[in-house]
């Protein structure tokens, strides 16, 4: 675990308060696929259960962006975590009754409480933060964050398999946590902000949210035009790949072990922090060079051990880029604006979180699987030659380096 002196008191608590939240969520969340798969017909509803999430938490960023810029951070985050209260029991009531509905308004609700945790937590962390060391914070934050996550994990693959718990009884533990994560979060202590509010301004967040992206500088263009790519590719990952294994026969844990995979790189989080701060720009012509060769692996490998270590490596490049992605955006944004340029960020890539899976589902149900990864692949190559074509120019241009 790192050092106490090396990550400042306020993200300290801020650690305590999102790894007791995970925890909760850890318990049932590696099963969430196949729950929504349960109550799928087909790929396509699969993927529009997916994008439910996404669809809200586009509309919410805006918003968050503003609230982290206006008000207290701790305020914002600890209205997402009454939100989460709701999730829980939305699950629940989805398993118990069998409706469809109740998944609908839980994932709905995920999106808009996710919007206020995440940009409310990036915004404080970059705030608080060494600007040398962006990267390397968020790293030490995943590292210590997910590792509760994942022993919560394990435990909820050892309810199912050995008591054989309900998943919805393991989602339902997102509420109590949740509520223990506002209680720790209430102390955290911030500077007073300046009393800049326009109640015309939060119409303003979500009206100038695209003609805010076309003012942004090239360097970035090119991080929101990354993360946008990145929001669908790695779903097709993370939700289609243990719901094919489930479809081919496998047990529920043994197809939901791929999310728990697919999560253990944050473990690693502080050191991939480290290159990310070390390489910068160079991270990203590696990382889609290696995402290529990864797609390539899932469409000829089918054993079942070779697919987990390549959905690791696929994870490990997701984290590294998107480390990347938030001390890059650091060094380049105006860091009186960073709540809604951390809110740009995640809006862009919520959007291609939101035509991922929706176009994965549909391609999938008409040409079959291996066929959609294909053409991910040929996106990607198209995709690598736009990063190295936009570098280029960059530093020609403006002769900058990152």
């Amino acid at each position: 675990m790192p050092k106490k002196e090396e990550i400042p008191k306020g993200i300290r608590l801020l650690i305590l308060a999102t790894s007791i939240r995970w925890i909760g969520w850890g318990l049932g969340e590696a099963f969430i696929p196949l729950f929504l798969f349960m109550f799928s017909a087909n790929f396509l509803e699969t993927g529009l259960l997916t994008s439910v999430f996404n669809i809200v938490f586009f509309l919410s960023i805006p918003l968050a962006g503003y609230l982290a810029d206006n008000i207290k951070i701790k305020y914002m985050i600890i209205a997402g975590l009454m939100i989460y209260v709701l999730i829980g029991l939305g699950y629940f009531l989805a398993g118990i009754t069998g409706a469809i509905i109740f998944v609908i308004i839980a994932r709905g609700l995920n999106g808009l409480a996710f919007s206020l945790d995440q940009v409310g937590r990036e915004t404080y962390i970059i705030k608080n933060s060494p600007k040398n060391k962006i990267s390397s914070m968020f790293g030490k934050f995943d590292f210590i964050t997910t590792f509760w996550w994942v022993l919560s994990v394990i435990i909820g693959f050892c309810l199912v398999k050995f008591l054989s718990v309900p998943i919805h009884w393991l989602l339902f533990f997102i509420a109590p946590c949740a509520i223990i994560s506002a209680l720790i979060l209430s102390r955290l202590k911030e500077k007073k902000k300046k009393n800049n509010k326009d109640k015309k301004r939060i119409l303003e967040t979500y009206t100038q949210l695209f003609n805010n992206v076309k003012n942004f500088n090239n360097e970035l263009k090119i991080i929101l035009f990354l993360a946008f790519i990145i929001g669908i590719i790695s779903s097709s990952i993370y939700f289609f790949v243990p719901i094919s294994y489930y479809i081919d026969g496998n047990s529920l844990v043994s197809s939901a072990m791929f999310a728990l995979v697919y999560a253990t790189p944050a473990l690693f989080g502080k050191y991939l922090g480290k290159i990310a701060d070390k390489k910068r720009e160079r991270i990203y012509i590696f990382s889609f060079c290696s995402i290529i060769l990864i797609f390539i692996g899932i469409i000829v490998i089918k054993n079942y051990f070779i697919m987990l270590l390549i959905v690791f490596l696929a994870s490990t490049i997701f984290e590294l880029l998107s480390l990347t992605n938030r001390g890059m955006l650091a060094r380049f944004a105006d860091r009186t604006h960073l709540g809604e340029i951390d809110g740009s960020l995640n809006g862009v890539a919520a959007l291609g979180a939101i035509i991922g899976p929706a176009l994965f589902g549909l391609s999938s149900d008409l040409i079959g699987l291996d066929k959609s990864y294909m053409i991910i692949i040929f996106i990607l190559i198209i995709v690598l030659f736009v990063i190295i074509k936009g570098l280029k120019n960059i530093r020609k241009n403006k002769k900058l380096k990152f």
